[in-house]
């Protein structure tokens, strides 16, 4: 885990910056209060302070390593929805190989900031509480930072959890969970062993529970109670629990004019979306081969070809790259990132579309074939596709997660619908190691943290 792995060459600064926080100097002359940062020692004592601390949280979740970048795009590298073709041969090529090494530096890094991002979270829960200014929304603020915790946590479970045949299974692996800050060397930095997957899954449901009950509907980019609702629907459907699935799933309200909409770049049903900014840039744009990009990644060797004919999503997932003086180059491009100057397009963390594929897989596996067959004829003619010809169970599920795979491409899906399905071997012949379906435990915590590490590794 992040902070103990830093255990034997820590500062208490560097403990510090886990948290968006400073140090105060005990020189006189240097004895002034950062106006940027405060210390851990101080705390927060006021409504300001906690919205700072909220602000925080979100930017932990928008981490370069984290949906700045790294995490949805090494899922889809290890799906093979996207193919790495460009220099980061060690990290990024190693991943998309299903070759990837304890010593990777990116998992290492991307480990690194989820864990960062829930320390953050933890010092705002754990400081919240001395905050007694009524005018303070407590626990509006709670929800939002313990939704994004359980987000994390299921992240964290995704690549590094369960076992080889999925989630949910009685001898699933979880990862060290911590619920309480670690703010200064001493015993809150000791290493803790790996929970048990059920255990890290407890604690997931219980704060999307807390989440749901005191957050407002609504969509944008902070946490409502409708992004809640739907990431319980999505962690349950990925537990295989797909009555709960369903039930969250359809407590989700209807988006309006979603039916009638046509897909777009801009995903203009995004429940939950991160913003950036020229100022708080994202690297998607940048790292696909989009003009003044680094071409590190292309589209998929098979995605196309998925597509049935007449699809919409076809030109959006897979488009020709045209630079400014109108040359078209051989390497394709997606057109949900598109803006490498400023670094500005948003990431959508949930959205309708998967709300109503949840419903749909969920009705079709419990039963209801109706259901699930309405349900995907939506997200099917929205994309100028004719409605399904399947007529059973088995047969609507295989077309809702080729819905999936196409609806939701480069958002950091498709892998873990391989994962929970137990199809990665399916759908990835070449994945012959089992094992490989979880992401090892990088070798840092391993040695400094004594975690045990994944199978096989």
């Amino acid at each position: 885990m992040y902070i103990p792995s830093l255990r034997k060459f820590a500062t208490r600064s560097a403990l510090l910056l886990s948290l968006g926080l400073g140090t105060v100097a005990c020189d006189k002359a240097l004895d002034v209060e950062p106006q940027n940062s405060i210390s851990s020692d101080t705390g927060y004592s006021t409504k300001e302070d906690a919205a700072a601390a909220l602000n925080g949280v979100y930017d932990g979740l928008q981490l370069t390593d984290y949906y700045g970048v790294a995490f949805p795009t090494i899922s889809d590298l290890i799906s093979g929805d996207e193919l790495h073709v460009g220099t980061y041969t060690t990290t990024l090529g190693q991943i998309a190989q299903n070759q990837t090494s304890a010593d990777n530096i990116q998992v290492q890094n991307t480990w690194d900031a989820i864990y960062n991002t829930i320390n953050r979270a933890n010092y705002l829960l754990q400081e919240s509480e001395k905050i007694n200014d009524p005018a303070f929304p407590k626990l509006a603020t709670q929800a939002q930072v313990r939704a994004i915790r359980a987000l994390c946590y299921m992240n964290l479970l995704g690549l590094w959890g369960g076992t080889s045949q999925g989630y949910g299974y009685p001898d699933g692996l979880g990862v060290p969970l911590r619920l309480t800050p670690t703010v200064s060397i001493g015993p809150d930095t000791q290493p803790i062993p790996r929970s048990s997957e059920a255990d890290v899954a407890a604690a997931i449901r219980t704060d999307l529970d807390f989440a749901i009950e005191n957050l407002s509907a609504g969509t944008g980019s902070r946490v409502t109670k409708n992004a809640a609702l739907a990431l319980r629907a999505r962690f349950e459907l990925r537990m295989r629990n797909y009555p709960e699935a369903l039930k969250f799933a359809g407590q989700v309200p209807a988006l309006a004019g979603f039916a009638a909409s046509a897909p777009s770049g801009t995903a203009t049903d995004a429940l939950w979306q991160l913003s950036f900014s020229a100022t708080d840039k994202n690297l998607y744009a940048f790292w696909w081969f989009t003009t003044g990009g680094r071409n590190e990644l292309d589209p998929g060797a098979n995605l196309a070809a998925a597509h049935p004919s007449g699809d919409k999503r076809l030109p959006i997932n897979i488009a020709p790259e045209v630079a400014a003086n109108g040359t078209v180059s051989p390497s394709k491009v997606t057109l949900k990132y598109t803006r490498t100057a400023t670094g500005d397009d948003p990431f959508n963390v949930v959205r309708y579309a998967e709300v109503v594929l949840t419903i749909a897989e969920s009705a079709a596996r419990t039963g209801d074939l109706a259901t699930a067959t309405t349900q995907l004829d939506i997200i099917r003619t929205r994309a100028g596709l004719a409605p399904t010809t399947a007529t059973t169970a088995e047969a609507l599920i295989e077309d809702i997660l080729l819905q999936r795979r196409l609806e939701l491409a480069y958002e950091g899906s498709y892998w873990y619908d391989l994962r929970r399905t137990n199809s990665v071997q399916t759908a990835l012949p070449t994945y012959k190691e089992t094992f490989r379906n979880l992401f090892p435990i990088p070798i840092r915590e391993v040695r400094l943290s004594n975690l045990v590490q994944n199978p096989n590794f």
